[in-house]
């Protein structure tokens, strides 16, 4: 990274600013909390235009969002491996005033969808509420009543609603005990199942108690809009108003739709773009500058450079200038990987960024993940069909730069290794081949569920090795950093103890033989190596220890993976071997079985195997030497989904 510091004269502000989001190669920090910068220039002021491009662009939001309810919806399935590709309008990068005039010409469209949208919207509650009106009016038809008795009058009070099932044998019960006396009431239940309807009428001065019982009994009162007339004609009513309303919402949707077809591309860009010069404006309290200069400062990739320097001078005509210098421990991480080495960027920033300077793990992340998960997969069918999904991803949501991009080609290249690996250890959907063709897999090395011991010690090995590397990559910086000391009691002591434990353990088991010499030097190097962990961490060196072989041990789940995967498969096929042994009819459904059993057990190899390989790096790799605690670099930029550029202003 460089540390970056533009100057540009005032009036070619604007021009700078908008071709370095464009560049989208800058990241931008205030300039005045710069040393050397503070006292010297001023910040800028907000920009007046903020309010008013917020505000169109909260209308153009609601507009495009209403028009965008009423297209077809899209399959997210499909979506995945066949998107829908937004056509992009061409503009030119303008400034606030030729975009919020563009904004000003398209008010009336905007009114008017948004008026569609607000009577579209009444028209909903409405049939809502007509729908809650048809289910009280037919709960009310048993009872035989006029709608215009229901409510208070001067010798009556008539109430009409639903309680819940339960208490409808005790409702009686309980106005009796709550009523006085004197007072005149009357009630029918039980029309119904659950709820249960329930009428009550009762003479105005038991009103208030009836009232009083119901509410304990969860009573949901019946408040219809048609106030007269038998609950029959109250829904006929309704129905025709319901017809009314489905009539003119078809009406509202064709507006809307043909308003979508005309409209709806040149509303999106241009929403984009206003989001585009917000960003801008909001840059400015970033700036700082005098009376003639405006000052920003930031971050720049080292090979960026030059070319931020011929952006800036080309939309300036040579009125600014670039003053490049070394970056300091605050500068922002960016990952400079080769092409084959990218699209495994985000497995590390998803565990953490690392320290500026520090060791980017990526390099070794991305050759052990392929590895462990091929051996853990070990299935060339399982292999192939993964491939083939992660090139179709490719294909379709994959086609732009981003996260599923690059999720998609980790996965092809772990696709491919699960091939290779599955054609060296036998495995093709399980034994498919020798149990149903009768072919024996002409070029394995290794079957897992035949060898076990074989694979567990090629894990061991694999982890061993991935162990030291760690520690032979945190000793270099250690070393690096002049830390001698730490090199030795954190690392160093572990190249001790490895080669005497294995002395050691080889021949107490019998498994080997060393000249007597050998030994002995082997069991004065393992002491001298516990001596130096104790001495680096104390009592709780002995975990360390412990820890280390826990950590070596884990490396067997890849033979774990590598069963499970095998003996899953196989008991698939031999299960629809026994489905289609029972009759002939019954291929069919062992096919069946066959393609969902398989399909079920990729997803949940490929899934464990991808977690249980990345665990292998974040846990028992990257803890020997990672060091976090950076922050990655956000550039300044505009990010185009509905725009292309075509051009600049005049």
């Amino acid at each position: 990274m460089r540390r970056l510091t533009v100057g540009v004269h005032t009036e070619a502000y604007e021009s700078c600013i908008a071709a370095l989001q464009e560049a989208g190669a800058v990241e931008l920090e205030a300039a005045g909390d710069v040393e050397g910068l503070q006292g010297l220039i001023s910040p800028r002021p907000r920009s007046e235009r903020i309010p008013a491009i917020a505000t169109e662009r909260a209308r153009l939001e609601r507009c495009i969002e209403a028009l965008e309810s009423i297209l077809p919806e899209t399959n997210p399935i499909r979506e995945i491996f066949f998107p829908t590709t937004p056509s992009r309008m061409p503009v030119a990068v303008r400034g606030a005033d030729a975009v919020l005039a563009d904004a000003g010409r398209l008010h009336g469209v905007i009114e008017r969808v948004l008026a569609l949208k607000t009577e579209d919207g009444a028209i909903a509650g409405r049939l809502e509420r007509i729908g809650e009106e048809e289910e009280m009016l037919e709960h009310l038809l048993p009872f035989g009543i006029d709608l215009a008795w229901l409510g208070s009058s001067p010798f009556l009070e008539v109430r009409a609603g639903t309680i819940p099932a339960g208490e409808c044998r005790e409702i009686e019960a309980h106005l009796a005990g709550h009523m006085p006396d004197l007072a005149a009431w009357f009630c029918l239940c039980g029309i119904g199942e659950n709820p249960t309807v329930v009428l009550t009428t009762a003479h105005p001065t038991a009103a208030a108690q009836v009232d009083a019982v119901l509410r304990k009994l969860a009573f949901r009162e019946f408040a219809p809009g048609i106030k007269e007339g038998a609950p029959e004609e109250g829904l006929a009513r309704l129905a025709g108003e319901r017809t009314a309303l489905l009539r003119k919402r078809e009406e509202i949707v064709a507006s809307l739709t043909e308003i979508a077809a005309g409209h709806l591309p040149a509303l999106r860009a241009l929403a984009e773009e206003l989001a585009f010069l917000r960003e801008r404006e909001e840059a400015a309290r970033l700036m700082g500058g005098t009376a003639g200069m405006t000052v920003l400062h930031g971050w720049v990739r080292e090979d960026g450079a030059d070319g931020v320097a011929s952006v800036c001078e080309g939309a300036t005509d040579g009125l600014a200038f670039c003053i490049f210098d070394p970056p300091g421990e605050d500068a922002p991480v960016a990952f400079d990987h080769p092409g084959w080495l990218a699209p495994f960027g985000f497995l590390t920033a998803t565990f953490g960024t690392p320290a500026y300077g520090s060791v980017d793990p990526t390099l070794f992340l991305a050759p052990v993940l392929v590895l462990t998960f091929g051996i853990m997969l070990g299935d060339a069918g399982y292999g192939i069909l993964l491939a083939l999904l992660a090139a179709l991803v490719l294909r379709g949501a994959g086609r732009t730069p981003g996260t599923v991009r690059d999720l998609a080609l980790v996965l092809f290249a772990c696709g491919i290794s699960g091939t290779i690996f599955g054609v060296l250890m036998g495995g093709f959907f399980g034994d498919l081949l020798p149990r149903l063709f009768g072919i024996q897999a002409p070029f394995a090395v290794i079957e897992p569920l035949k060898d076990p011991i074989a694979i567990l010690l090629l894990a061991l090995a694999i982890g061993i090795a991935h162990l030291n590397l760690g520690l032979a990559i945190a000793a270099r910086e250690h070393l690096r950093t002049g830390d001698l000391r730490a090199m030795v009691l954190s690392e160093g002591v572990w190249f001790v103890i490895q080669p005497c434990a294995a002395v050691i353990l080889l021949t107490f088991f019998g498994w080997g033989a060393f000249p007597e010499p050998a030994v002995t030097l082997a069991w004065a190097g393992a002491g001298l190596g516990i001596a130096g962990v104790m001495i680096g961490e104390g009592p709780l060196g002995f975990f360390s220890l412990t820890g280390f072989l826990g950590d070596w041990l884990s490396y067997a789940r890849i033979l774990a993976l590598a069963l499970a995967t095998g003996g899953i498969a196989m008991m698939i096929n031999i299960l629809a071997g026994m489905i289609a042994a029972v009759h002939p009819a019954l291929v069919v459904l062992a096919v069946v079985f066959a393609v969902a059993g398989h399909a079920g057990n990729l997803v949940l190899q490929a899934l464990g195997g991808f977690i249980h390989a990345l665990r292998l790096q974040y846990v028992e790799f990257f803890g020997r030497f990672f060091r976090s605690g950076g922050r990655p670099f956000r550039p300044f930029a505009a990010r185009r989904t509905f725009t292309e550029v075509t051009g600049g202003d005049e």
